[in-house]
Order: C-alpha cells, then structure tokens, then sequence
C-alpha cells in the first residue's frame, strides 16, 4: 500500500510557508490579527475607528482571499501560513 501525503489537500501547504500566497491588505492584515482576538465586527471597529459594516467588508475580503467559510478557518489559515506572528 503506497500513500501520497502529498495529495492530502488538508496537510498541503506552500514550501515557503510565509503567506506570500496570499495578498492580504494592511487593514485586512489588521482585522484579521484582531479576528485571532475573538473580537467581533463591532469591537474591532471601535478598535480600528472605522464602521462595522466595513469590518465585514474587509473580513469577506478575507474569507474569498483564503477560499474559506468563517473566521476561525480564516485565522487557522493564517497561522499555518505564518501570517500571525504577532500572537
């Protein structure tokens, strides 16, 4: 029996692990290290200064950038990829 741990789209990350694949924005970069916070749109715009409806502008951003359904899947991809240093 042969395995290929390599087609396991689960454990499958980039070689460089840095998150360069993904083009975040500086504010998306922001609500996201916030999001790892377990703040909500509302708190974050406080935080921020900015409305709630353009949190969850930026956190949609987000979402479509790294192909998931939420914000905790959004934050464990960060960390994966090494996008949430600052932790």
């Amino acid at each position: 029996m042969t395995t290929h741990s390599s087609q396991n789209p689960v454990n499958d990350v980039s070689a460089d692990n840095t998150g360069a694949q993904f083009k975040l924005t500086a504010r998306e970069q922001e609500v996201l290290l916030w999001c790892a916070h377990a703040k909500s749109s509302w708190e974050i715009g406080q935080i921020l200064q900015c409305k709630e409806s353009t949190v969850n502008f930026h956190v949609s951003n987000i979402l479509r950038k790294f192909d998931v359904t939420n914000r905790v899947a959004a934050v464990l991809k960060g960390l994966r990829h090494g996008m949430l240093q600052q932790l």
